[in-house]
């Protein structure tokens, strides 16, 4: 008797990018899908490592798909994520019976290794994906390192397949004993059709907020955006828009969000003369309009295995400038230097200072611009939907397994164009 594939998800909590990755896989044919969530987080409070000013996300995160809150031991369901978290509920929930498939994205707490366990033991197929890179192991001690050479390989081979979400992240798995035919090409989701919508439907705010944030018509804005924490590394921003300033006063920074070194961060602006202003925080409902406002984006992180900003900013056509120590750059991955961005050596603020006076050729920005646009295209959210959907199919097909309705691969409307801002 035919029947839908029966998707489970174990995931920490609901998130911007990934509520709508399973409202989208909820609507496909032949697949039922269920999302086990772990905490509420996000859902009541703002993120704390955003800092005070930070609220719960002012966008849908839940509808549209089939969820549930597990409890931990105290039988409470958490309000925050955490690595010691046991969700009892999982024993009775991941069976043969309520799941073909469950997708989990790492080791990290107690409870994705109790759904590992779980599903070797009853012989469920595992669907995992993380955003690790070579680079990002890289803030480890030579003895952890010697470590994870031994236990990853055991680690990683649990998963029966892995979504890859780009160049370095395929190069870590493949290091950690991933064989190829393991690996489906995915991406991290990014709800693409809710930020052109937005950006097409607020022309007047755009200019509004280019007004706010400009000296004049002349201004080029460049974005920093997220947690003001050290491997963020939001300083070397900071003197490098103070450095190229210098010799074009067109070039101001502009800095979104929140966090522990923020009060030392105000206190660095303060010895400038206004080449760089804190905005503060942003919710999510308003952040596509503050993207396309500004005419580059710059993520200066020491370690940042795949900052989503960057598609973020990119899926309304902002162009970045991304520190060679992020793990989203490369041939076939998110920033693609010299295609559609500008890659720079990290901890060098003066290398980031002349990517960005690189950027203040208006023709420069919509090339990259443009590119950008077309790149995002290629990782969007039906990119990640059709990786499950053609890791399903082999599931499928490995357990001679039949569903009601053929599973087949999606596509994206297209990309609405950029709006236009005044730029010189």
């Amino acid at each position: 008797m035919s029947k839908d594939f029966k998707l489970g998800v174990v995931f920490t909590h609901p998130t911007q990018h990934h509520g709508p990755l399973w409202r989208k896989l909820s609507e496909q044919p032949g697949l039922s899908l269920k999302v086990l969530y772990l905490s509420d987080e996000n859902q009541s409070s703002g993120d704390s490592l955003l800092g005070e000013g930070a609220k719960a996300w002012d966008v849908d995160l839940t509808s549209g798909y089939s969820h549930e809150y597990l409890k931990d031991l105290s039988a409470k369901v958490p309000t925050k994520q955490s690595k010691t978290v046991i969700s009892p509920g999982l024993v009775s929930q991941l069976t043969r019976q309520n799941f073909d498939a469950i997708f989990m994205q790492s080791f990290v707490n107690y409870s994705y290794r109790l759904t590992a366990l779980l599903c070797k033991l009853r012989g469920i197929p595992l669907i995992m994906q993380n955003d690790a890179s070579m680079m990002s192991d890289a803030r480890y001690s030579r003895n952890r390192l010697i470590a994870m050479a031994f236990l990853y390989p055991w680690m990683n081979n649990l998963a029966d397949y892995w979504l890859s979400c780009g160049d370095h992240n395929e190069i870590h798995l493949r290091h950690y004993g991933v064989a190829d035919e393991k690996i489906v090409r995915g991406c991290h989701p990014i709800d693409g059709d809710r930020f052109t919508q937005t950006v097409a439907a607020h022309p007047e705010e755009i200019q509004q907020i280019r007004q706010e944030l400009g000296w004049d018509e002349n201004t080029i804005l460049y974005g920093f955006m997220g947690k003001y924490i050290e491997r963020k590394n939001p300083f070397e921003f900071i003197d490098a828009i103070a450095q190229a300033h210098q010799r074009d006063p067109r070039v101001r920074g502009v800095m979104f969000g929140g966090g522990d070194l923020e009060a030392p961060i105000n206190e660095r602006i303060a010895e400038l003369n206004g080449e760089v202003i804190n905005y503060g925080f942003v919710n999510q409902s308003k952040i596509p309009l503050y993207f396309a406002a500004l005419d580059v984006f710059v993520v200066s992180s020491w370690i940042d295995p795949h900052p989503l900003v960057v598609s973020e900013a990119m899926t309304v056509g902002t162009p970045p400038i991304l520190s060679d120590r992020c793990g989203n750059w490369g041939y076939s991955d998110t920033v693609r230097h010299r295609d559609n961005g500008l890659v720079y050596t990290c901890g060098k603020p003066a290398a980031l200072a002349e990517a960005m006076l690189e950027m203040t050729d208006a023709e420069t920005r919509l090339r990259y611009s443009d590119r950008s646009k077309e790149v995002f295209g290629e990782q969007d959210l039906y990119c990640e939907v059709n990786a499950f959907l053609e890791v399903i199919k082999r599931i499928k097909a490995k357990n001679g397994m039949t569903t009601a309705q053929t599973l087949t691969a999606v596509t994206s409307s297209k990309p609405a164009d950029r709006i236009p801002v005044n730029t010189p």
